[in-house]
């Protein structure tokens, strides 16, 4: 049953990694066939028609077998294939008529006269127009019947699969069906001896048996070999590997992909001893086809299932595993993997012995209950140790989470956790749910509610397995100290990995191969928006043409940053503002060659302007008006790279002009992002706009009575005497005020770089104070006299201190009437 279900699987798998890569090859099938192919004939619509009416009339009987209907689908669907290439047809030579026939303006009006030759052009032009366009039409109206068509099929497929799983058969438990079950195995007994009998008996007389044994004989001894022993040699070489790694990551990948031969070899094996009965040829056409479709199936279902036991449920404690369970508990997982196994490979052989037998239906359902209980037993075991590893994490991320010091678990490894919980929890419920059905006579829904989670569980087992080898072989190749798992890489492979099981999935669940290969049919032909279909393959193409366009774009961008403009004479914010500028344009120019290729046409934007224009209207005033202001700020450039600005209370210098906001480096060393419009609509204070020259202000007070004409003097010669004060023009010392405390004084200097403004004016600070300590000039500070009205209030009364009078709130003047 598994190797039936697997193989097809596997095979979809890779007709759908080979149709996508044939999509990225041939977008389009025009591009994919010539003129010649895509045009179809009176005999092609003929038979089509014939195809057609047989379909019609099938599904009004609805009498057909399912093998009779899945062929009339894949007719069908070849057709359908046809017409939606033939829609392609003469696809540049209409467009190139519908550009001439465009120039040519509208039709007169009533009334209105065209000239002979525009007439007979116009006509012509539209005679051929409408010759090349028939036969699109023609097509387009066969693919939309054929597609009905394959719709009807599918429908009426999908319901006969609902109603064979729900149909009630007979119940297992009844007495009566144990007498059918002996007769038919003495049925099937009776067959297998007469044709194998009969096989013998010709072979005798042609004389060509003994031959035929001595030369097959060195093989089984190899294929018993192997069956035997081969698991047991991978096993060990699996144990070595990982002790002598000493739980290296090295080791341990390079041990997991050793693993494998513990299921290549026992099946090597048995596909030889398989090989080795057929060619006897002792067994008769039964025979044969029970062994050929039944033996190599059965041992790869049971050796798989083993080896997946022993990933998931490791007997190692170092072997990576998705499942926090002890030794004991692991040796249950693995024992339970062996007996599913076991199962699966019963229910297998049952299948086939009743597709090969003519058998009674009580038959198949005796048999198949024990298999449907034993497999709800197993199934109910593997989701408990799923359900204790679930509570077991969630009790230690608990634990974690009640130490102070303790990190916060990652919500990942939570998420994770529920959803195993949900899986244990719908096991049990499927584990109950198949014994049950089958009990009262369901029981191909026994079967399926009972094989379709345990099958799950195996491809589970096995996408786990293959994204911890992912993420093993991608961190062969990570820098050291930096686990696999921190990059983006492991994440989209370990995706790519879940999206590609996903068929798997659903045809485990009962979807057909049809069901699958019609979505997927969908998904590439694309939806159509503005015109223009958009496929898998359109966006695909549009990102390889973005992306190498853009690649060139910012390869020259590096060119023009470090060759071309350290050779101009401009400064370094128009550098800047260049390199940004191509940037953007470089931005463009690969949208515009992207949608190009992927056949975009230009005038669908206005679909696009359109949405963006309602946005714009709603809520994104903001984001364009910063996006417009920083285009603004580097063509005119107010503010570069590099300068010293003050906007809106935040003083710094520019680091980054981006598309919507600009990063400013307070002196602080904190980064500011102000909004590009706050630089275009509010007052900016930029001190080295144009050059790095500018003014400083340094007040200065010396004491009354200090000789004004030598104060003047000394800070004259302390301003020149700077190496980054400007001479011309001079420094310029203004007597401003006679102040409060002091004789008020302002030097007044252009510095060569007002970036060390600070610096100049410690020092000029520092010179003053050393040049008026020389010269003996006091440089006053503050002096306040305190007067206290009533300063007995004061002092602490005594026994030789009388208690103070308090003040009358009211005193009266001297000369006030006191009456």
């Amino acid at each position: 049953m598994m190797m039936n279900r697997l193989a097809p699987l596997l095979v979809s798998l890779f007709l759908a990694i080979l149709t996508c890569s044939t999509a990225l090859i041939a977008p389009t099938p025009l591009l994919a066939q010539s003129e010649s192919a895509l045009a179809l004939d009176e005999q092609d619509y003929y038979d089509w028609n014939a195809v057609a009416n047989r379909a019609e009339e099938a599904l009004a009987a609805g009498r057909a077998s399912t093998q009779a209907f899945d062929s009339l689908r894949q007719d069908l669907v070849t057709w359908r294939s046809k017409f939606q290439a033939a829609q392609s047809l003469n696809a540049a030579q209409i467009s190139t008529l519908q550009v001439r026939i465009k120039s040519l303006g509208p039709r007169p009006k009533e009334g209105e006269i065209e000239g002979e030759q525009i007439s007979a052009l116009r006509s012509d032009l539209e005679r051929q127009y409408w010759e090349l366009r028939t036969p699109v039409l023609e097509a387009t109206e066969a693919y939309t019947y054929a597609d009905s068509l394959v719709s009807q099929v599918d429908r009426l497929l999908r319901e006969r699969q609902q109603h064979e799983i729900l149909e009630r058969g007979p119940i297992p438990l009844n007495p009566a069906h144990l007498e059918s079950v002996v007769r038919d195995f003495k049925k099937i007994r009776r067959i297998l001896a007469t044709e194998s009998s009969t096989a013998t008996d010709l072979l005798r007389e042609q004389g060509t048996w003994w031959d035929t044994f001595i030369a097959l004989l060195a093989v089984p001894a190899i294929a018993l070999v192997l069956l035997v022993r081969g698991r047991n040699w991978f096993q060990r070489l699996v144990n070595w590997m990982v002790s002598r790694g000493g739980g290296s990551h090295r080791y341990l990948v390079v041990a997991m992909i050793v693993s494998l031969g513990q299921v290549i070899l026992p099946v090597t094996g048995i596909v030889l001893l398989t090989a080795v009965l057929i060619a006897t040829g002792v067994l008769g056409a039964s025979g044969e086809a029970l062994v050929t479709r039944t033996v190599p199936a059965m041992g790869m279902a049971f050796f798989t299932a083993r080896w997946l036991g022993g990933q998931v449920f490791p007997r190692m404690s170092n072997w990576p595993t998705p499942l926090d369970l002890t030794r004991k508990e692991r040796a249950r997982g693995r024992l339970l993997s062996s007996a599913l196994g076991v199962l699966v490979a019963v229910a297998l052989s049952l299948r086939e012995i009743f597709s090969i037998f003519p058998l009674e239906p009580g038959t198949g359902a005796v048999l198949a209950f024990p298999v449907i209980v034993l497999s709800a037993m197993c199934l109910a075991a593997l989701s408990y140790l799923i359900m204790l590893h679930a509570q077991r994490s969630s009790a230690h991320k608990a634990t974690d989470q009640s130490e102070p010091d303790a990190p916060d678990a990652p919500d990942e490894r939570s998420f994770i956790d529920r959803i195993m919980l949900l899986i244990a929890q719908a096991g049990m419920i499927f584990a109950l749910l198949g014994p049950v059905l089958a009990l009262f006579g369901f029981t191909r829904a026994g079967i399926y509610f009972t094989v379709a989670p345990i099958m799950s569980l195996g491809l589970l087992a096995l996408e786990n397995y293959l994204m911890r080898l992912a993420v093993g072989i991608f961190g062969l190749f990570s820098p050291a100290g930096k686990k696999a798992t921190d990059g983006l890489w492991p994440v989209l492979i370990n995706f790519a990995i879940f999206v590609a099981s996903l068929p798997l999935l659903a045809m485990i669940w009962g979807v057909r191969r049809a069901d699958i290969a019609e979505f997927w049919n969908l998904i590439r032909e694309g939806v159509e928006i503005g015109g223009t279909r958009i496929s898998p393959g359109t966006i695909l193409i549009f990102a390889a043409v973005f992306g190498v366009v853009y690649l060139l774009a910012g390869l020259f961008k590096g060119a023009l940053r470090n060759s071309i403009l350290p050779r101009t004479k401009l400064d370094e914010g128009a550098k800047n503002a260049v390199v940004a500028g191509v940037g953007y344009l470089g931005v463009f120019l690969a949208v515009l060659a992207a949608m190009s290729a992927a056949g975009i046409g230009l005038s669908n934007l206005a679909i696009v302007a359109g949405a963006l224009s309602v946005g714009i209207g709603f809520g994104l005033q903001n984001i364009v008006s910063n996006f417009v202001s920083g285009l603004i700020m580097l063509i005119e450039r107010p503010v570069s790279e590099g300068d010293w600005v003050e906007v809106g209370g935040v003083m710094g210098t520019v680091r980054k002009i981006a598309v919507r906001a600009t990063t400013i480096e307070t002196f602080d060393r904190t980064d500011v992002i102000v909004p590009n419009s706050d630089f275009i609509s509010t007052q900016v204070t930029n001190w080295t706009h144009d050059n790095l020259s500018g003014r400083l202000i340094l007040p200065v007070g010396v004491a009354y009575g200090s000789d004004t004409r030598k104060v003047a003097e000394i800070l004259q010669e302390i301003a020149e005497a700077h190496p980054l004060v400007i001479v011309n023009p001079p420094p310029m010392i203004a007597f401003q005020n006679f102040g409060a405390d002091a004789l008020e004084f302002e030097i007044r200097v252009i510095l060569r770089d007002i970036t060390f403004g600070l610096a100049t004016r410690t020092e000029l600070n520092h010179r003053i104070a050393e040049r008026f300590a020389e010269e003996g000039i006091e440089i006053p500070f503050a002096q306040r006299d305190i007067w206290l009205r009533n300063p007995e209030v004061l002092r602490a009364p005594g026994p030789d201190r009388p208690e103070p009078v308090p003040p009358n709130p009211h005193p009266l003047h001297p000369n006030e009437d006191r009456r």
